[in-house]
């Protein structure tokens, strides 16, 4: 810039100084002067000179403060603005370069606005997005797509996608995409993060610089469930089938003569009423369990005495203690053990444990039901000295229709111990299970205090 004023200077303080001479020069040929006027006027050059500098001055003045509120401008500065000068030229240069400064405030504020609300779409999306450009490295990347992917957002920003993202599927997407022009779609699983997506390839268009826009929308939840009724209904039809075809060739019997035989018909009268009872045990359960997976059955909340509650319990299931020959205890406080709770829930909690550990316990066993007070509650625990549970099975004893291979012989829904969770859960506590196979189960509930 400073270059640029002295030549400036230089070059109009030279053409005014040539004007000057050619003029007296003129004016002294043709003798209008005489040679006093010729040397006024060649004394008066230096001060012409001394005043073209000066007018120059003022005038790269304004030009210098224009070029300085550029820059300023291009750092960022957008409130800076540039004085008016003492000229009219200098006054609307700064007018006009003022009013561009507004008006590129103006635009950089307005695309920032947008990029703020596209920012605020992007990391509020529940499907995750990815743009990549034509050099393969990505420019954006929500959260949710780093939630997907397994990475975060801001660390993958300006990587390759093919080393950030080792999916060899999402890369075969992109690259249609890219060669075919054309819109991909494809069902991608995640292996390394165990997700399923749909996946969306579009090529960006209207620029020179190609590019892929990726979206991703995650499945997971949706193949579960497809999974879980898949395996409700084929579990549902197992269960059905065996008390059914027992149902039908004891009917059969019955038609094909057994009728004459009054105490076959009896008996296979008898075990027709037990697969019906066992059908019927089923259906109630599903029912039980739907209601408390769907929320509906509304629990009628009060203070219940958990203590009485299992002494009361292991009071009504001596008898068929005894006849098992199982040995049946309770172990209770002194003191009421006060919990939250519907008390036919919390009952249905407890004969669904203590049936089970009679069930499995063999004749000569104990089960122990202990009630005692723990951090923010009250915990039930009910032991037994059965076969136990092999330690792959344990962490699926609470799910829907799960049974240890040796359970399978003894007629029961496999549904018991989910609706016990489901229960405890629903009143805010926890379930879980300890078991060692050939040692024994303990299954242990924990309600919230009063």
């Amino acid at each position: 810039m400073r270059s640029i004023v002295r030549s400036l200077q230089w070059r109009v303080g030279l053409a005014y100084a040539a004007l000057v001479a050619i003029a007296v020069a003129t004016l002294a040929l043709a003798g209008d002067v005489g040679l006093a006027g010729a040397l006024t006027a060649l004394a008066a050059f230096p001060l012409s000179i001394g005043l073209a500098f000066l007018l120059v001055r003022r005038t790269v003045r304004s030009i210098r403060a224009v070029t300085e509120g550029a820059r300023r401008l291009a750092r960022g500065e957008m409130e800076h603005r540039v004085a008016p000068g003492g000229t009219d030229e200098s006054r609307e240069l700064a007018t006009a370069f003022n009013s561009m400064a507004v008006a590129l405030r103006d635009t950089v504020q307005g695309f920032s606005d947008e990029g703020g609300k596209l920012s605020a779409v992007l990391d509020t999306m529940a499907d995750g997005v990815v743009l990549v450009r034509s050099e393969g490295r990505i420019e954006v990347m929500n959260g949710a797509a780093g939630a997907l992917l397994g990475l975060k957002p801001e660390g993958a920003r300006d990587r390759p996608f093919m080393e950030v993202v080792r999916d060899h599927d999402l890369r075969l997407l992109m690259t249609q995409a890219l060669e075919s022009r054309q819109q991909e779609r494809g069902e991608v699983e995640l292996l390394n993060h165990r997700r399923f997506v749909s996946a969306i390839a579009t090529p960006l268009a209207g620029s020179e610089s190609t590019g892929v826009l990726l979206t991703l929308h995650d499945l997971t939840r949706q193949r579960q469930v497809d999974t879980t009724r898949r395996e409700f209904v084929s579990n549902v039809s197992h269960e059905l089938r065996t008390p059914l075809s027992s149902v039908k060739a004891l009917a059969e019997a019955l038609e094909n003569g057994a009728l004459e035989d009054l105490a076959t018909a009896r008996d296979f009268v008898r075990r027709i009423h037990g697969e019906a009872d066992r059908m019927s045990a089923l259906v109630d359960e599903l029912l039980e369990l739907s209601r408390l997976e769907s929320g509906q059955a509304a629990l009628q909340m009060e203070t219940v005495d958990a203590a009485a509650l299992v002494g009361s319990e292991v009071e009504a299931f001596q008898l068929r203690a005894e006849a098992a020959g199982v040995g049946l205890s309770a172990r209770l406080p002194d003191a009421p053990s006060l919990v939250r709770g519907e008390r036919e829930k919390l009952r249905q909690v407890l004969v669904n444990l203590l049936d089970n550990a009679l069930k499995f316990t063999p004749s000569g066993g104990a089960v122990t039901v202990t009630v005692h007070s723990a951090a923010g509650g009250v915990e039930v625990s009910v032991r037994d000295t059965g076969a136990g549970i092999p330690a792959e099975h344990v962490p699926h004893v609470f799910e829907r229709f799960y049974k240890v291979d040796r359970a399978r012989r003894d007629g029961g829904t496999g549904l018991g111990l989910a609706i016990v969770r489901h229960i405890v859960e629903a009143h805010g506590g926890t379930a879980r299970v300890e078991s060692r196979e050939g040692e024994g189960t303990t299954v242990s509930v924990m309600l919230r205090g009063v």
